[in-house]
């Protein structure tokens, strides 16, 4: 795996909180859970948990979620303490996930008991921790200004993420390479934006066009969108790759 490591005083103390979960966990026999963590937070925990010898594992309410809970050791996804809401509206009310967002934190909730708002048209599904669901259920009745109804679990069909996938052949997974392929542009205006920092993985600047990404990885570059390796292929008889990129619609 790679690693991740902190690159400033909170990460490092972030690192510290999931460093003593996860020997406490390992001690008691007990999993211990964080709140939601966003992308780059789960590739420091995964890390972190690693270093000490802790099997670990992430969950965020179904397969594709963003924002996901740590737990160690490693448990089961229906063991996490988090729970599903829908909310129903007008579909000619268009909210949107800044709307959601806005409401609950409205409500004083903090971000990490929050994970991923999935809305779609007249319906969204909010995932949040379980000691801040009743909360959720008993005081939101308006987002903004629109009337919205609820019930618990997930009860629309979530909004799956679409892709355009961008195929290539690549010499290796240089970030400079990837940037040049995603973006089709060349070699040269690829470093220049790495450096100007431009280009930024799970919220961190790649400023190193030298820098490898993982199959799997996301990276974002300023003006073009976020992307992911999402596979490299067979070697070609020049000895490059065949590798796809996927960019989020």
């Amino acid at each position: 795996m790679n690693a991740f490591n902190p690159v400033n005083s909170e990460e490092t103390e972030f690192c510290r909180h999931i460093r003593d979960l996860a020997l406490l966990g390992e001690k008691t026999f007990t999993p211990r859970f964080s709140g939601f963590l966003t992308e780059r937070e789960q590739q420091l925990a995964e890390t972190t948990a690693y270093s000490v010898g802790v099997k670990c594992s992430f969950w965020g309410g179904y397969d594709t979620a963003v924002r996901k809970m740590f737990s160690a050791p490693a448990e089961e996804n229906d063991n996490f303490p988090l729970e599903a809401i829908t909310f129903f509206f007008r579909e000619k009310d268009k909210l949107t996930h800044r709307d959601f967002l806005g409401a609950l934190m409205s409500l004083g909730l903090k971000r990490d008991q929050i994970g991923d708002i999935a809305v779609t048209s007249g319906g969204a599904v909010i995932f949040a921790s379980k000691n801040a669901m009743p909360l959720i259920s008993a005081e939101i009745e308006k987002v903004g200004r629109v009337g919205v109804k609820s019930e618990a679990g997930i009860m629309i069909q979530l909004p799956q993420q679409e892709f355009e996938e961008i195929s290539a052949v690549i010499a290796s997974s240089r970030i400079d390479v990837l940037v040049a392929a995603a973006c089709k542009v060349s070699r040269e205006k690829a470093t220049m934006l790495i450096k100007s920092g431009g280009v930024t993985s799970g919220g961190i600047e790649l400023n190193s066009p030298s820098k490898s990404i993982d199959e799997g990885e996301s990276f974002s570059v300023r003006g073009y969108g976020k992307f992911i390796f999402s596979k490299l292929g067979y070697e070609t008889k020049k000895g490059k790759n065949h590798a796809v990129i996927k960019k989020y619609k």
